[in-house]
């Protein structure tokens, strides 16, 4: 902690405007983008909310992998070179350039405070997990002082101080899970007591049904194409080539990782009462696999990934807040170091309300779900269109958004209804909604009517400026 907390004051000396803050001057190269892809998917829902559905379901949890893996390869080389060209700093900037920044103020909201804020709140309850693990500390107590060292830190170090500890804390993270995965076999017997006394469900995938099967798969991969994150992370590289295969790589890497994690939930039966509480199996199990002196090591590493992992999204919503919504809207004259300002003090308020979350919701998977699900709804059809479709209208995308949410809403609240989790109703209406509102509504006059993707395939430089490209090199 000493060791991140000096990186994060040598990156302090760097930080001279917004965009040195919040994209470390968009100079990022490969080992920091894939370290900070790993250990931002790799946070406590990926570890410690893995581990604690490869202990209640087993193998099945894998589709929630396969899909988040999938649809990010598959988005990363399709529209991955669209978004470094446009240079995007968010999603909501997406919007501005294509509908005006009256579109933009919907994803800004959604994504700084539904998303980013509830997954902050998830770092936290994992840090709190950790801390309560190893320290005689009430769980309240463990998430405020996760929310104090995750605060100090992202306002003192931004992009480049999560970026280079997010690379160093990458390599124990993957020494710890692999040589807890090897120590925990040997712990419980070997291979042939993992196959022969496991029950059998937990390593048949379709255990827990279709219906189970595609909530999972909806609730995960349709949100990693709108993941601001992963946008963020592309843009801030120093090349096309960097970014693309930097979160590429980070990715499947990241998968990998998974599939480790939910073995070592299954292999914690053997050892854990049957009561133990989800997040706790993870830290629970190291604590009984791992000498003190090893297993001390790698608990703190994971707690530093999942501090830096809470700096990534209190940075990423600070953006949306600071440039999406108050540059935008309220003072749109705001001179760099104005919007900084603002940046720090947005990545304040977004803590404290993350901190509030936390205290009144404590399930990792809960907060994700919601977060993951809500975001995906609002966002993945809106997004798609810009990118694919020229005949999309800034009300048809308005529409779709609120609709979309709406149909959500009402939906978890009528108890999800033949067992389909509130995205895929949400999705479906705010596609359809998006495509007949657009066919029966005309372009506005502070639309760029423009298909991104194709114009990108077709050479045209009207997604960018000269000045831009050269930055963008």
């Amino acid at each position: 902690m000493v060791v991140m907390f000096a990186i994060a004051l040598v990156s302090l000396t760097k930080i001279k405007t917004s965009d040195d803050y919040v994209m470390a001057n968009f100079s990022l190269g490969f080992m920091p983008i894939v370290g900070t892809v790993i250990a931002t998917v790799s946070g406590s829902a990926a570890l410690i909310g893995t581990a604690g559905q490869g202990f209640t379901i087993g193998t099945s949890y894998l589709m929630t992998t396969m899909s988040l893996v999938t649809f990010t390869l598959i988005f990363v080389f399709t529209i991955g070179p669209v978004i470094r060209k446009l240079k995007l700093y968010t999603i909501p900037d997406l919007f501005v350039r294509r509908f005006g920044k009256a579109s933009a103020l919907i994803p800004a909201l959604i994504i700084a405070l539904l998303y980013m804020v509830p997954t902050f709140s998830m770092q936290l309850v994992g840090m709190a997990s950790i801390l309560t693990s190893i320290i005689d500390i009430s769980l309240i107590w463990a998430i405020i002082m996760g929310f104090v060292v995750s605060v100090l830190f992202t306002l003192l170090g931004g992009m480049y101080s999560v970026a280079w500890t997010d690379a160093a804390q990458t390599v124990v993270i993957f020494a710890g899970v692999i040589l807890m995965f090897i120590m925990g076999l040997n712990y419980i017997g070997g291979f042939e007591v993992l196959i022969q006394e496991t029950p059998t469900h937990y390593f048949d995938f379709f255990s827990i049904g279709w219906r189970e099967l595609l909530n999972w798969a909806l609730v995960f991969g349709p949100f990693y194409v709108v993941w601001q994150t992963t946008w963020q992370r592309i843009t801030a590289a120093k090349s096309t080539k960097t970014g693309t295969w930097g979160v590429t790589v980070g990715f499947i890497l990241s998968g990998i990782l998974q599939i480790f994690t939910v073995l070592i939930g299954i292999m914690a039966i053997h050892t854990l009462s049957s009561d133990t509480l989800p997040d706790n199996v993870y830290t629970s199990f190291m604590v009984e696999v791992f000498p003190a002196s090893i297993g001390g090591l790698f608990m703190v590493s994971l707690l530093a990934a999942l501090l830096t992992g809470a700096t990534s999204f209190l940075l990423s919503g600070a953006i949306n807040i600071s440039k999406d919504i108050y540059q935008e809207w309220i003072k749109p004259d705001a001179d760099d170091l104005e919007v900084l300002k603002i940046s720090r003090i947005a990545v304040l308020g977004m803590a404290v309300l993350g901190l509030m979350i936390a205290l009144y919701i404590t399930d990792v998977i809960e907060i994700y779900q919601i977060a993951l699900s809500f975001t995906a709804v609002a966002l993945f059809g809106p997004v798609l269109a810009i990118m694919f479709w020229k005949r999309a209208t800034k009300t048809g995308v308005i529409v779709s958004m609120v609709g979309g949410i709406i149909v959500s809403t009402i939906w978890r609240f009528v108890g999800e209804p033949f067992g389909i989790h509130e995205i895929l109703p949400g999705l479906v209406i705010s596609i359809s909604l998006l495509i007949l509102v657009s066919l029966f509504t005309e372009h506005s006059k502070d639309e760029e009517v423009i298909s991104y993707y194709n114009a990108y395939k077709e050479g045209k430089d009207s997604t960018t400026t000269d000045s831009e490209e050269s930055k963008i090199g």
